[in-house]
């Protein structure tokens, strides 16, 4: 008697089950011509996780609060008021990446973002929150809202509402930015 072959179910989604001899694809993928493999394939992912501890790690998480949040905002925001890019710059991870509010081009390292903040800092911005959702991890804060800048433009003040994700990671006892997105509000 031949024993039948089994394969372990992808996701347990009926479009998505395995085939024998077939990669596995997402439903997009298959319309598409199959270029695009199925999340969890091994060969898609070429980095380890960056946020998750290896089997013999041990992670000790650094008390991450509200308060925690609003502090690192202040801090940030403090280091703004001071118009020293540098300062910025320093509340950011050395591989940090800001998507900044008034340039189409990522800023993927800190002195990358330093650049960014000697043009952005002759506006004189000061950001006061309006509204903000505080998400608490191990040795991570995200924080997103709304908040608005203060800017000084032709010697005319200009109050800018733009979107706002903050990821704080706690790296060698340090809350730094290891993620900064801000947008024009639309």
């Amino acid at each position: 008697m031949k024993k039948p072959t089994t394969m372990p179910p992808v996701t347990g989604t009926p479009f998505i089950e395995p085939v024998l001899n077939r990669d596995r694809r997402s439903l997009s993928a298959s319309l598409r011509g199959g270029r695009h493999p199925v999340s969890g394939v091994a060969a898609a992912f070429a980095a380890a996780p960056i946020d998750s501890p290896s089997a013999g790690e041990i992670a000790v998480c650094a008390p991450a609060t509200l308060h925690l949040a609003e502090d690192l905002f202040e801090r940030w925001n403090e280091a703004l008021k001071s118009g020293d890019a540098q300062r910025v710059s320093r509340c950011y991870a050395e591989d940090a990446v800001l998507l900044p509010t008034v340039s189409n081009v990522p800023r993927l390292s800190r002195s990358e973002i330093q650049d960014y903040f000697e043009h952005f800092l002759q506006k004189k911005p000061v950001g006061k929150v309006n509204q903000r959702n505080v998400k608490l991890g191990c040795n991570k804060i995200t924080d997103a809202g709304v908040y608005t800048f203060r800017i000084i433009d032709a010697d005319r003040i200009e109050y800018v509402p733009a979107r706002y994700t903050f990821v704080y990671e706690s790296r060698e006892g340090e809350w730094l930015i290891a993620h900064h997105h801000s947008s024009l509000m639309p």
